[in-house]
């Protein structure tokens, strides 16, 4: 029978594999999401396209461009932030790993409903569905990050501080794109633009933090 050392010294080392197959199957997917986010673009259907008409073509969609501009930097956000988060992880846990797939998941949710977005020309409820599963994403992923920190699966090299730092370093974008919420009703070009509160939020949340002396 293994004594508790040796069953400990295991557990660890499936943490640390779990930690390497989250970090692999997270940047696929991430991949996956910025690539279907190029297939949205619109495309002609003329073969004879020239200049003048695939100019036309941007102009003619330029809303639904800046949706899928939007939309990229946010995922590639998340993305950097992910990994961010999990550079900064020394092993995971099955909870934990089941909350990072799910933030991915949401993102693709997210993504399902701007293409629904694109087909139906700036359709509230699926700007809403947008601003919700954006939302859930960053939610989770700084849920996640807290959990990861109480039950000490942090880097030893990261400083208590540094911790908190992260926490806050994610939370402007969920909280920008529940702020887009009931801009929805308006359309998509106030919704996008209601997307600009990041960066408020971002000296908001700076001045929280120095305020409690974190």
């Amino acid at each position: 029978m293994m004594d508790k050392k040796a069953m400990s010294t295991a557990e660890k080392e499936r943490g640390i594999s779990l930690l390497n197959s989250i970090k692999i199957v997270v940047n696929v997917l991430f991949a996956l999401l910025i690539f279907q986010a190029f297939l949205i673009l619109p495309r002609p259907g003329d073969p004879l396209l020239e200049y003048n008409t695939l100019g036309e073509i941007f102009s003619e969609h330029l809303m639904q461009l800046l949706l899928i501009v939007v939309g990229l930097i946010l995922i590639i956000i998340y993305w950097i932030q992910f990994n961010l988060l999990l550079g900064n992880l020394k092993r995971s846990t099955p909870m934990h790993a089941i909350l990072a797939l799910s933030q991915v998941f949401f993102l693709m949710i997210y993504l399902y409903f701007l293409r629904f977005d694109m087909e139906y020309d700036g359709m509230t409820l699926a700007l809403q569905m947008e601003s919700i599963f954006l939302a859930l994403a960053g939610f989770v992923g700084a849920f996640n990050w807290r959990y990861a920190r109480s039950i000490g699966l942090t880097s030893d090299q990261i400083t208590k501080k540094e911790e908190l730092d992260l926490f806050y370093k994610v939370l402007p974008e969920p909280i920008a794109s529940l702020f887009t919420l009931p801009f929805a009703v308006m359309g998509p070009g106030i919704w996008t633009l209601a997307f600009l509160s990041i960066i408020p939020l971002n000296y908001i949340l700076n001045f929280i933090r120095k305020k409690r002396g974190e």
